[in-house]
């Protein structure tokens, strides 16, 4: 890590933009300006950090030609080795009865296929593969539950989390599904074939393979490889493995989960592993996180929907040549790819990557029919998509037979329908070639009803042969201001035409001579207004193509994982940018998508949905790959699951420095007249760009004769109930009002209370580039002067003093990096009240910054299982009102630490002049340099003969000089 100057230090990285965002296509063909979202986040991983990340994935990748679970031909200790052994559990989550008493053990019966068994025997592979891969913290409280290990220094105050799931869902295995899956010889319905992964031409198959179990290994292994890298981070990674998100055993009540661990305000949570890690366990609260389990480049939340139809009368056609019989789509044939088909079984349902379309030309004369068709071989041509290549599947493909032309298009990747932007729509692509067929004739929309048809959806989808931005609704009319979130560049629509498909029999979308074509489409819209206007200048664009379309209505976002505007969603996004960019070779398809690719919202619930505004879906589906889940034969390629790790290693690489110059660790204090129910950061609106930079707030005139070494400020709203839900937009804008998202002003006990928020307050400071080693750690050790810790509260400086005769280290507290030599963290306890400043006051009293706490009715009859953890100590807290009870906590104007300007170096100088006679002048200059890098210095003149060498005395500085001759020095150096 490069050192920095000091005020570069202390400094927040991150660029929170307040600019409107231009609006502009993404296509590489377009000569617009990319769409830029308004809140931007400054990356602190170099080129060179992230080339020695990868560097270690690539080490830990073990990829393989051909592999069978168990065979002894990998390594067990790398990617493909765990995502091979790991699918080869039977850890399909079949249900249960919930548990009403501690410990809540899973059902385990012959209905559930002994479902406790089953996932503790994959759990307890968990804890040995991290125990043999050297993590240095291995937690499992429960054998039938959740694991997690650590990286990081244990002191740190801050974690992020990567939290996903090892077990897949019922729908894979169901009785059709079991009959089509395939062993690694081909063999169909083969018994426990589902988990019996194999490697073979360039694919891992296997239950869990991309959902989620895969993943969620992947993101164990990327934090083996930046354990290995031994790169600088400030926060502790945590990776949280659990098992029950698809199917759980069924989730105890909050009554009976609070008759072992009574948690304040709390609802349990939907998920089962999200209420065995906040609920059963109580375990530490992530700053930020991620699941694995959705898509890149970020997932915001959940979208709202709509599916209206399509159509067009194309009756007027009957009588002439080249009437369309028939259309269907479906999913994409490869050639040599058999499983393929089964992608439409998953529970996502596919855009058409296959389309057929018979038209009659019984009626059309031999040289129209060959205009006709060489047209399109010609367009295809021209869009590559011809000729195809030997052993695979053409792409584009026309036959005449008994007065029957048949036009197939395979687009040769099978797309989701919640990602249209990525293009490959093989009904478009269709509409688009029969356009040029028809225009190769003369024959136009007047002539043609098919003509209008293909006209129309060339023209609303497929402008200039560009997909992407296309299906945003970008040529649809809707104002530009309205087609991306602003803040984040989350798309406000999505328009997957034909997007329904479902099954390997194509489904026609011709209904009594009619076309009719279902449209899936997506929404994120704020609100009704904006979603409204968007969708009237949809049906109206349709609508003058000729196009009738049922109503669209006004549908909205279902709800958000974080606000439009957190900052975490513009790190993760940056992060994949820059981890794409940095290798266009390696990550050629998502390289190819780049400019298409934004966060956006997904069509399920993820585990990140109960962790509100400090997690988000990251991974594990790379834009333009085929997203396999809950299907027979789910799959993943190679080449992705090690592009994926490199990806999830990036972003927490990034998510574990600090955004601002400070970061905290709530805790619990028992403080006279103060309610610290609160202090619990699921309860507080805490993320990675909380704290920032208030360095300038602290001028000259503050610091006196002291240096400044970091300052923040920040402000944290208190939720109104703990984070297990998805808010929609509109509650995150009410805020405090009724129906926000924040504690109303107005609640009874909030009213009735003070709240307060203990926190260790840690800044960090970066070692200043003019400090050499030895300063350096006399810098560290205290050598420049005490550490100061004060308040700024208007024009008035606070200092924090201990009282005369307690320990300052109940207060205040160091450390050195672990993982960086030329980092020094300094910490202070504070107590921020929800109430007037009435000055500060130094308190000692009981805390904990483990909350965990079990119920006493619960300990009277039985023992606690974790008897070392939620310990109380005796701490020391700076205690002090932020102003106004409004229901959030806010510092003053600054929160800052100091210590003496010191002299930190001190380099000599000297001068001779000549004076008449046999004496010269002897001008000797120390040059001094402070902790804050400014310079003063000392001077003293004497009076020297002729080669005068000796020791001079300038100010508390013994300087000795050589000279030679009457106006030569020769040496100049400080002695002791």
């Amino acid at each position: 890590m490069p050192k920095k100057p000091l005020a570069i230090a202390v400094s927040a990285t991150m660029l929170l933009s307040l600019g409107v965002a231009s609006q502009a296509s993404s296509s590489t063909a377009s000569a617009e300006e990319t769409f830029e979202p308004s809140v931007t986040y400054d990356l602190s991983v170099s080129d060179a950090e992230r080339t020695k990340v990868h560097a270690e994935v690539e080490e830990l990748a073990g990829k393989v030609e051909s592999a069978r679970a168990g065979d002894g031909s990998y390594d067990p200790l790398t990617l493909m080795g765990a995502m091979l052994d790991g699918s080869s559990y039977d850890s399909i989550s079949r249900g249960g009865t919930a548990a009403t008493s501690y410990p809540f053990p899973v059902t385990n019966n012959e209905a559930n296929q002994n479902e406790y068994d089953r996932k503790v025997a994959k759990l307890a592979w968990v804890v040995k593969l991290a125990k043999d891969l050297g993590f240095p913290v291995v937690v499992q409280r429960q054998p039938d539950k959740y694991v997690y290990v650590e990286i990081g220094d244990p002191e740190a105050p801050e974690m992020v989390m990567a939290l996903s799931h090892l077990d897949s869902p019922k729908s894979a295995v169901t009785p059709e599904q079991l009959a089509r899956w395939r062993d690694a010889d081909g063999n169909l319905g083969t018994p426990g074939a589902y988990h019996s992964p194999y490697v073979q031409d360039g694919w891992i198959y296997g239950t869990g393979i991309q959902d989620d179990s895969g993943p969620t290994l992947a993101t164990l292994v990327a934090a083996k490889a930046l354990l290995e890298a031994g790169l600088p981070i400030d926060r502790r990674i945590r990776i949280v493995m659990g098992i029950y998100e698809d199917g759980g055993p069924g989730t105890p009540s909050t009554a009976n989960t609070a008759a072992f661990q009574s948690i304040p305000y709390n609802s349990n949570p939907g998920f089962y592993d999200n209420w065995a890690y906040k609920n059963l366990n109580r375990e530490e609260m992530p700053i930020a996180g991620y699941t694995s389990d959705s898509r890149f480049p970020v997932i915001t939340g959940n979208s709202g929907s709509v599916t209206p139809t399509v159509s067009m009368d194309l009756s007027a056609d009957g009588t002439k040549a080249f009437r369309l019989l028939d259309a269907s789509a479906g999913v994409t044939l490869r050639e040599g790819d058999p499983t393929l088909k089964d992608i439409a079984y998953g529970s996502t349902t596919q855009i058409a990557s296959r389309a057929i379309f018979t038209l009659d030309v019984t009626d059309a004369a031999d040289a129209d029919r060959e205009r006709f068709t060489t047209a399109i071989t010609k367009s295809a041509t021209e869009r590559g998509w011809l000729p195809a290549s030997a052993g695979t599947t053409p792409k584009v493909q026309t036959k005449i037979a008994d007065g029957v032309l048949t036009l197939e298009v395979n687009t040769d990747v099978a797309m989701e329908m919640p990602t249209p932007q990525y293009g490959k729509n093989a009904v478009v692509w269709g509409m688009s070639l029969l356009a040029s067929g028809f225009d190769a004739l003369g024959v136009t929309a007047d002539d043609m009803q098919l003509k209008k048809a293909a006209d129309g959806i060339g023209d609303l989808f497929f402008r200039d042969g560009v997909e992407g931005e296309a299906y945003l609704g970008k040529y649809m009319g809707i104002p530009s201001e309205l087609l991306r979130n602003a803040q984040n560049g989350t798309p406000n629509l999505t328009f997957a035409l034909m997007g329904g498909i479902n099954s390997e029999v194509p489904k026609s979308f011709v209904v009594n001579g009619a076309l009719s074509i279902p449209m899936y489409v997506r929404s994120m819209h704020l609100n009704a207004d904006d979603s409204s206007r968007a969708t009237k200048a949809v049906t109206a664009a349709f609508q003058k193509g000729g196009f009738s379309i049922t109503d669209l209505g006004a549908p909205i976002g279902a709800g958000l994982y974080v606000s439009h505007d957190n900052p975490l969603t513009a790190l993760q996004f940056a992060s994949y940018q820059a981890t794409v960019d940095q290798d266009p070779k390696g990550f050629a398809d998502p390289y190819s998508l780049r400019d298409i690719v934004y966060p956006q919202g997904t069509t399920g619930g993820t585990l990140a949905s109960s962790f509100r505004n400090k997690m988000t879906a990251f991974g594990a589906v790379i834009p333009g790959n085929e997203r396999w889940w809950h299907s027979a034969n789910e799959r993943m390629k190679t080449d992705s699951a090690v592009q994926m790790t490199k990806m999830m290693a990036d972003g927490m690489l990034e998510m574990a420095r600090y955004s601002g110059p400070a970061g905290a660790k709530f805790m619990w204090a028992d403080l006279p007249g103060l309610n610290a129910n609160r202090s619990d950061l699921d309860l507080l609106d805490v993320t990675i760009g909380t704290y920032k930079d208030a360095s300038a707030e602290v001028t000259k005139s503050e610091l006196g004769d002291q240096a400044l070494l970091g300052a923040t400020s920040f402000t944290i709203p208190m939720w109104n109930v703990r984070g297990n839900s998805t808010p929609t937009a509109a509650a995150f804008a009410l805020g405090h009002q009724p129906g926000g998202v924040y504690l109303p002003l107005d609640d009874p006990e909030y009213v009735a209370d003070t709240y307060v928020a203990p926190m260790r307050l840690e800044f960090k400071v970066d070692r200043p580039e003019h400090l050499s080693d030895a300063a350096w750690k006399t810098f560290r050790d205290g050598g420049f002067g005490d550490f100061t810790f004060n308040i700024l509260v208007g024009d008035k400086v606070v200092p924090l003093a201990v009282p005369e005769g307690q320990d300052a280290a109940s207060y205040f507290s160091s450390r050195t990096s672990a993982t960086n030599p030329d980092a020094l963290y300094l910490s202070v306890n504070l107590a921020v009240t929800d109430a007037a400043y009435e000055g500060v006051k130094p308190v000692l009293a009981d805390s904990k910054s483990d909350l965990y706490t079990v119920n006493p009715e619960f300990l009277k009859t039985n023992a606690d299982p974790f008897p070392a953890r939620g310990q109380v100590e005796k701490r020391g807290f700076f205690v002090f009102g932020d102003g106004q009870k409004n229901a959030e906590f806010s510092s003053p104007d600054a929160v800052y630490v100091t210590v003496d300007n010191a002299v930190t170096d001190a380099e000599p100088s000297a001068t001779v002049k000549k004076q008449t006679g046999s004496t010269n002048r002897l001008t000797v200059t120390v040059t001094e340099t402070h902790v804050d890098g400014s310079t003063s210095k000392v001077s003293d003149t004497f009076t020297i003969r002729k080669n005068s060498t000796g020791v001079y005395t300038v100010g508390d500085y013994r300087v000795r000089v050589a000279t030679s001759g009457n106006d030569k020095v020769t040496s100049v150096r400080i002695v002791e």
